[in-house]
């Protein structure tokens, strides 16, 4: 399953990466609206098409989920919130565009 969004890239000063995003990157994926949901089953994805500006640090992006776990479709509406972690770091927020 893929997964389309914006996002905004987050700076290595302000607990991002401290690089720009690239291909093949794995991230976690978190829904601000279903936190606790988020706390009992994580939900990896995998960057295989992106586009970054490095002067606004924005970008859109196609994700493809690592395991075939089902997601409830309200989970991937149109305008949900996102985020995509490292770890406990914040790399990038995003709204759902698919």
């Amino acid at each position: 399953m893929k997964l389309q969004f914006d996002y905004i890239w987050i700076p290595s000063a302000l607990g991002g990466h401290n690089s720009p995003p690239y291909e093949g990157m794995r991230t976690t994926i978190r829904w601000q609206k279903y936190l606790n949901e988020f706390l009992s089953c994580a939900r990896d994805v995998q960057w295989i098409e992106f586009s970054f500006d490095p002067e606004t640090l924005q970008g859109k992006a196609t994700c493809k989920f690592t395991m075939e776990d089902p997601v409830p479709d309200a989970w991937l509406r149109d305008g949900e919130l996102i985020e995509l972690l490292s770890g406990f770091r914040v790399l990038a927020v995003g709204r759902i565009t698919n």
